[in-house]
């Protein structure tokens, strides 16, 4: 599991990273959303990385 924030503007940033901070469903700074770690998902990370950091987390059981 990734867990990726958002940590530099998305002003004056090209219009296809805008598009891909909206896929992966970030609209604010700072806001944080995890997606599983899939190469789909770290293509557009990598296409960000500038503008996100990114931490692998562990899914804890409720049981």
């Amino acid at each position: 599991m990734l867990k990726i924030t958002q940590v530099k503007s998305r002003i004056n940033r090209k219009k296809d990273h805008k598009a891909t901070l909206d896929a992966l469903g970030i609209s604010r700074m700072w806001q944080t959303v995890y997606h599983e770690d899939t190469p789909v998902i770290r293509g557009m990370v990598r296409k960000i990385r500038y503008m996100v950091q990114v931490d692998e987390v562990e899914i804890k059981d409720k049981g």
